[in-house]
């Protein structure tokens, strides 16, 4: 039959010299009007036209301007380009399917290096996590309550005594936690966040079972553990979560983009709710769990409490002081008054004194060191609690991080573990910082900000200056965990129920609630004189703190949920260095302060943070409306 002709000979001879092949004159594309058009306009018709059809593959003949041709090369160079881009098209379908499967950390994906991830899988591997920070929540809230607050924790040997050493530690270490979460992408860069939590709670066992050796060269080695701990930890949870929700969003086919986002939006919600649910569960077993050992102990101390003299330990018979619930001793042998010295004159010592007994609420101010350092107190060694119940707390706390870390170890398999990213999407450290130093420019997140370094300072102003103030001064401390049991349980409860009602409610009218509501507390606090008659109201105040400080929280996270789940690393670093720079300012001014001047600058921060906050959300809405209607 023969052979197919030379189709490029062909071109060739009805060509002529010239070695193409002529294509349509540029006056058909313009409408014929080739004369009145410069050289710059038909330069611009052809680019405009460059990605319809065959004029993709067209130039100007350089011996005819009004005819444009197809020339092998340009043709060939488009085919190269087409095939790079459906390869990098491939390429990035194929790493999707990985990071919805589950690859592993070199990159290669098959089924017996790495099971795919199932719905079962991950919805494991969010209990496991779950469970992990519940079993860690148990021991530090309750810690943070009774150091901060009266320093249940203090070395005896040191010479000068300072009843608020406690809250100057617990301020070093979040200090030292605001300087961590700025490098916490270095080391999530290099462990995974399931590996990084299991090591931070291994930590802090340790950290907690240092205490039973209370001396300065442990002591101050182990706060700064803790600060390293806290703000490695707060990251690698929030990496774990937000992973987790988008490794389950993957599961599900959405045909669109806004079914896409709000499946996500929906999951990313469920998961922090059941993650927030697993810490207001554990403020309330370690309140429960620390009220109860502690109570225990003094009842069992009721005909026989140790009490501290020169290095000499004397069995006294004891009853309960009716006006603070606390074990008075008196000695059963000789021994001047001088050497004894219990846990209630040590309360009043610490506090100052009216005619009517100690000054509680917003009038207390810090007790100079002067009046600590008699020589009662220096005899006997201060001390607020029993030495062998400080030790049993701490051997409690130490075992309940180590379940968590036992938990997080074998409860995640290694090979199911949810990563942090595969190697072809690891990024170098230096983009990671970059990108949380642009977090700061970000003004979105400048105008939250004044609301994180409130979330910090309110909290740490609960933990330190209400409970002794407050709950100490007039009920004693064996009811100071008591009342935490109950801020506990009414923050899970609303931090379950914004969570659903922010989907239908306006956010801005959350905030002026929110506003109001804690409006009301600090007037409370400012007038109420605490009395040992009315004890309910301790109780109520926790629980109304509780659900404020919840609002706070949820605004905060679904805020940066919202408008940051691609890139959610920067952002939520961005919030956790303002919240602990609160946390660590509010403590270290816990021994500075008289508690009405710290009332009325918390609540002139909070008029700030809601007026900026209160902004972005109306902004954020109206943006939101006009991107509505431009789909229209």
């Amino acid at each position: 039959m023969g052979s197919l002709p030379n189709l490029h000979e062909l071109g060739r001879s009805q060509g002529g010299e010239s070695g193409y092949r002529p294509g349509p004159a540029l006056g058909h594309l313009c409408g014929g009007c080739t004369n009145a058009l410069t050289e710059m306009e038909r330069t611009k018709i052809l680019h405009r036209f460059s990605g319809h059809n065959r004029i993709t593959k067209a130039r100007s003949d350089p011996q005819d301007p009004h005819k444009i041709v197809y020339d092998e090369v340009t043709v060939e160079g488009i085919r190269r380009r087409d095939s790079v881009n459906s390869s990098i098209g491939a390429t990035s379908v194929r790493r999707l399917l990985a990071v919805v499967r589950g690859g592993n950390q070199s990159g290669h994906i098959g089924r017996h290096e790495c099971p795919l991830y199932t719905k079962r899988i991950l919805i494991a591997n969010l209990i496991v996590i779950c469970f992990s920070h519940l079993f860690s929540s148990v021991p530090l809230l309750s810690f943070l309550v009774l150091q901060s607050s009266v320093t249940v924790w203090y070395d005896s040997s040191v010479s000068e005594i300072n009843a608020y050493r406690g809250s100057y530690l617990v301020a070093g270490s979040f200090l030292i936690a605001t300087i961590m979460t700025l490098l916490s992408p270095c080391i999530l860069r290099i462990l995974s966040p399931g590996t990084t939590a299991a090591f931070c709670h291994g930590l802090m066992m340790i950290f907690y079972l240092s205490h039973m050796y209370n001396t300065v060269f442990v002591t101050i080695p182990a706060y700064i553990l803790l600060g390293i701990v806290q703000g490695v930890l707060y990251c690698a949870n929030i990496s774990f979560l937000l992973i987790l929700s988008h490794k389950i969003t993957g599961l599900f086919h959405e045909e669109d983009d806004d079914g896409r986002i709000t499946r996500r939006t929906v999951i990313i919600r469920r998961t922090a709710r059941a993650f927030q649910g697993s810490h207001d569960i554990g403020l309330m077993l370690g309140s429960l769990l620390s009220a109860m050992i502690i109570s225990h102990t003094f009842r069992l101390n009721n005909t026989n409490v140790l009490v501290y003299t020169n290095s000499t330990v004397e069995s006294n018979i004891c009853t309960y002081n009716t006006s603070y619930q606390l074990p008075y001793c008196q000695n059963s042998t000789d021994y001047s008054s001088s050497n004894l010295y219990d846990s209630n004159s040590i309360l009043d010592d610490i506090f100052d004194k009216s005619e009517d007994g100690r000054l509680c609420g917003a009038q207390a101010c810090p007790v100079s060191s002067s009046s600590l350092n008699s020589s009662s107190i220096i005899e006997s060694g201060f001390r607020i609690l029993p030495e062998h119940t400080t030790n049993i707390l701490v051997t409690v706390y130490g075992i309940m991080c180590g379940v968590a870390m036992v938990l997080a170890i074998f409860g995640l398999d290694t090979r199911r573990q949810v990563i942090y990213q595969n190697s072809m999407d690891k990024g170098s450290i230096l983009v990671a910082l970059r990108a949380v130093k642009e977090s700061f420019r970000d003004i979105r997140l400048q105008m939250a900000a004044p609301l994180a370094v409130f979330i910090g300072i309110e909290q740490a102003f609960m933990y330190a200056s209400f409970s002794k103030s407050y709950v100490v001064c007039t009920l004693g401390i064996n009811r100071l965990n008591f009342v935490f049991l109950g801020m506990g349980l009414l923050q899970s409860v609303a931090a379950c129920t914004l969570s659903m009602l922010l989907r239908s409610v306006r956010r801005y009218y959350v905030v002026g609630v929110g506003f109001a509501f804690h409006g009301c507390l600090f007037m409370v606090l400012i007038v109420l004189k605490p009395s040992e008659d009315d004890p309910a109201i301790f109780y109520v105040i926790s629980a109304a703190w509780g659900v404020c400080n919840a609002t706070w929280e949820m605004l905060s996270f679904t805020f940066l949920t919202g408008h940051y789940a691609d890139h959610w690393e920067a952002p939520f670093i961005n919030t956790a260095f303002f919240k602990f720079s609160g946390l660590s300012l509010s403590f270290f001014l816990h021994g500075f302060l008289c508690n009405i001047w710290k009332l009325y600058s918390i609540a002139f921060l909070m008029v700030i943070a809601v007026v900026f906050f209160a902004w972005l959300e109306i902004w954020l809405e109206n943006v939101r409306k006009v991107k509505n209607i431009s789909r229209l």
